[in-house]
């Protein structure tokens, strides 16, 4: 191998372990948990054709595909991870390293693709690893996963020495032995008489040293909470370490700017690690919907805030994408859904109520209570609000004849003036087609747009903004 290459590869294996230092906040603990992977890739039965075959016998066939050559490979779940590596190993190298498992399934997923990817440069598998990534340092091991037993213990051979014998010649015994006992007789007097006068020794203690118990597995998860309040992103959290807590908020910076985030995020050495991490950056893309909050905590993302199901759904399915399988996504507590639909109950009910010959003025009081929730920018009446515009049609249809209202639509002050005023006419429009296909007289019902004009909270919060983007129903003519 050319020189050349020897140093790429080294400088790709430095850059891999500098990555996962930052990504996952391990700091020094990165390095020997990439050698682990290098080393359990490398000593499978094959070798790294032999691992791979492995992995796609347990369903991974296009993953490992697409890993070849690609030094950027995207990163596999913890799910998958714990699938084909399996928690015992994932214990074993975890209690070597000093990691969670949690942590080390989520840093393989990560790591691993990247590792086969420069290993197989050109999408060639090797039939050896290049020296200059293996590892000196560490000797070769080999999990349960993959069947293989750890190599036994390297014995060294030690040539003979010649050693010489030299036999007792006849006139050397003559006086040899009497020379020794006198010498023995010597010896003992001498050890008897000293052990009469001299003191005790105290007894040599033997320092143990003690064994440090492996580190116990985080208690907590990693959490995050965001949320959207009209482009300043609010965040708070708790993680493990300084390296995640810089990661995330250099991320928000990248996607938001430095000037649209407020808050901090706290270190707690009880957390663990947060799978979300992989693609976290890519992932926030997704949440420049004013109004949206995500809860990020553990292996699970939550949505909701001042948005529609639309919107949320949305979200969800593009975060799905970028987070992968191994990343479980829900819905928060909505406040939207809450206002809503305690809005729209009250209204309901009081329709259900209104006495006979009650007027324009009665009705019109009634429906200025209730809430249609566009989606953002669109002018689709929900399908949550047909029912309730069904039954606002059915009392409109008993006002005496010659009665017109009017559907005013509103909106915020966010956006230009001019682009707020057509998207409220739009708004207004398609409430007026929905009770005249719920049988109004189009005579009865007329439509306006207002923008941002005629203003009923402050805009300083989100839920004043939402509570200024509504219907409202006034009376042009009674009789």
């Amino acid at each position: 191998m050319a020189l050349s290459d020897a140093l790429t590869n080294r400088t790709l294996l430095d850059r891999l372990i500098s990555d996962t230092a930052s990504r996952f906040g391990l700091g020094a603990n990165a390095e020997p948990l990439v050698r682990e992977i290098l080393n359990m890739v490398t000593n499978s039965p094959g070798g790294v054709g032999g691992f791979l075959d492995r992995l796609r016998s347990a369903g991974l066939g296009p993953e490992t595909t697409s890993w070849l050559g690609n030094n950027d490979a995207a990163a596999l779940s913890a799910q998958q991870v714990n699938r084909v590596v399996g928690p015992t190993t994932l214990g074993e190298i975890g209690s070597r390293v000093g990691l969670g498992t949690a942590t080390v399934s989520t840093a393989i997923g990560y790591v691993l693709p990247k590792l086969i990817g420069m290993l197989t440069p050109g999408g060639t598998i090797p039939a050896n690893v290049p020296s200059e990534v293996a590892s000196p340092s560490i000797s070769p091991r080999v999990t349960e996963a993959f069947g293989r037993a750890a190599p036994s213990a390297r014995v060294e051979q030690v040539a003979p020495r010649h050693i010489e014998v030299f036999h007792d010649q006849p006139h050397m015994t003559s006086w040899l032995w009497p020379l020794l006992g006198a010498l023995a007789v010597l010896g003992l007097g001498s050890y008897l008489f000293s052990g009469t006068n001299r003191a005790p020794t105290a007894p040599v203690a033997v320092q143990t040293t003690a064994v440090a118990p492996a580190p116990a597995a985080p208690a907590l998860p990693a959490r995050l909470v965001l949320s959207n309040d009209d482009g300043v992103i609010h965040y708070s959290g708790s993680v493990h370490d300084e390296d995640t807590r810089t990661s995330i908020i250099n991320s928000l910076k990248s996607v938001f700017g430095a000037d649209k985030i407020q808050g901090d995020i706290g270190i707690d050495l009880n957390r663990g690690a947060a799978p979300w991490l992989v693609n976290f950056r890519t992932a926030l893309e997704n949440l420049k919907v004013p109004g949206v909050q995500a809860a990020f905590d553990g292996n699970s993302v939550n949505l909701g805030g001042i948005i529609n199901d639309a919107d949320r759904d949305r979200i969800a399915n593009s975060l799905k994408s970028v987070l992968g399988s191994g990343v479980v996504l829900g819905s928060l507590a909505n406040r939207v859904t809450d206002m809503v639909s305690g809005a729209n109950d009250k209204v309901v009910a009081a329709l259900t109520s209104l006495k006979t010959g009650f007027s324009a003025n009665d009705l019109t009081g009634i429906l200025n209570q209730s809430i249609v929730n566009f989606p953002s920018a669109e002018s689709v009446v929900p399908a949550g609000a047909i029912s309730l515009m069904q039954r606002a049609a059915a009392a409109i249809k008993k006002l005496p004849p010659g009665t017109v209202l009017e559907i005013a639509g509103y909106t915020d002050n966010a956006g230009d003036a001019a682009a707020n005023v057509t998207l409220s006419q739009q708004r207004a429009d398609a409430v007026r087609e929905v009770l005249i296909k719920a049988g109004v007289d189009p005579a009865m019902v007329a439509a306006k747009g207002y923008g941002s004009a005629n203003p009923v909270a402050s805009n300083d919060q989100l839920e004043g903004r939402f509570r200024k983007r509504r219907i409202e129903y006034h009376v042009l003519k009674s009789s």
